[in-house]
């Protein structure tokens, strides 16, 4: 008897762990209008992106113990944001404030060093890197899902 209830105990954990499975999110080219079409800066930012899910963003939504620096700084936000009962919306709310302080950073790089971006903020594609920044964080921000509470 003892040993049915601990299997029954042991598949239902499980069949609990699968259905709170975490998604991967998506690091893909976005699509532009032709003024705003800056390949060089769409490059880094999937680049980057893609190293920030597989080292940072997936092991903390899996709720793995923090490894690097990133993690750390992750998993500190959340904790101080939400204590331990973080969800992936709210890895993901964390990670667009994260991840774009390192693009914005790369882009203000970009913007001094790379011929195409300067040429892109003089024809009137962006008045700013801030605006640069704004308009590439709408276009590749971590996806969050609203749930709907019936409101």
């Amino acid at each position: 008897m003892k040993k049915s209830l601990l299997i029954s105990v042991a598949f239902a954990v499980l069949v609990l762990m699968g259905c709170s499975s975490v998604k991967t999110p998506k690091a893909e080219i976005a699509s532009h209008d032709s003024d705003h079409n800056i390949p060089a800066i769409d490059q880094m930012i999937v680049e980057m992106k893609q190293d920030y899910i597989e080292k940072c963003y997936m092991p903390v939504a899996m709720r793995e113990p923090p490894t690097n620096a990133c993690q750390t700084e992750l998993f500190q936000m959340l904790e101080r944001r939400y204590h331990t009962n973080y969800n992936q919306n709210n890895v993901s709310q964390a990670s667009n404030d994260l991840f774009f302080k390192d693009v914005g950073e790369e882009i203000k790089k970009m913007v001094r060093t790379d011929p195409q971006v300067r040429e892109a903020i003089r024809s009137g594609a962006f008045r700013s890197t801030d605006e640069m920044q704004a308009y590439y964080r709408n276009k590749y921000q971590f996806e969050i899902e609203y749930l709907d509470t019936g409101n």
